[in-house]
């Protein structure tokens, strides 16, 4: 007896969309932070909203931006990379398509560190001998550990690249099934060829560059 399988909700998901689809109604299936991947079609010829069919029954609507100059459509990373790609493969997997789309990755910004000012606002003064560096405003020059700076500055220093939290390396491992080019995929993630070739080199790294300068997740 074969045993039983249920498909991940994420392509019930897929599957189970209207035969109408714009960006709001993808938007109600957005995760917290997570990536849209945006599809500009260029060339439209007007401002007015573009139905572009998939290969099946379904139609995608492209609404026109003027800041992205073109027709645009997001879509939630997680319904994208579904079922190995299946929407994707229903949007783009056609013999001609009606006009030029150019595909990129929307990662939401990272909220930045919250400064350290307590220390400079309290101007408090630490007499132990390992601490140099002078901060605080006053006339009493004020102190801070040595110890501390490096730490904080270590930490900075050996950050990886990430991507909505998420490493670059792993996030990049997800969109190379099938495998890509390392430009495409640079320019999936939104990030500089450089960048992608040194995560690619990393030892925890999943994927590599292969000939020809194609990116594949390793055997």
């Amino acid at each position: 007896m074969k045993p039983s399988t249920t498909p991940c909700p994420s392509l019930t998901t897929v599957i189970t969309l209207p035969g109408r689809v714009d960006s709001a109604l993808l938007a109600k299936h957005r995760r917290a932070d997570e990536p849209l991947v945006v599809l500009k079609l260029v060339g439209v010829g007007n401002t007015a909203p573009y139905d572009f069919h998939d290969k099946g029954t379904r139609s995608y609507i492209f609404r026109f931006e003027s800041a992205q100059e073109g027709h645009i459509l997001r879509v939630p990373l997680h319904l994208w990379q579904a079922g190995k790609g299946r929407l994707a493969h229903d949007l783009m997997e056609q013999r001609r398509l009606p006009h030029a789309m150019v595909v990129t990755l929307d990662a939401p910004t990272e909220a930045k560190p919250t400064p350290l000012t307590k220390l400079t606002e309290m101007g408090a003064t630490d007499t132990r001998t390992d601490t140099r560096n002078v901060v605080g405003p006053g006339a009493e020059p004020t102190v801070a550990p040595a110890s501390l700076s490096v730490a904080a500055t270590s930490v900075q220093a050996e950050e990886p690249p990430q991507i909505a939290g998420t490493p670059l390396h792993e996030a990049a491992y997800a969109l190379v099934e099938p495998p890509k080019r390392l430009k495409a995929l640079a320019a999936l993630l939104g990030v500089a060829e450089g960048a992608l070739r040194e995560v690619i080199g990393q030892a925890d790294s999943r994927i590599e560059l292969a000939n020809a300068g194609w990116v594949r997740r390793k055997a």
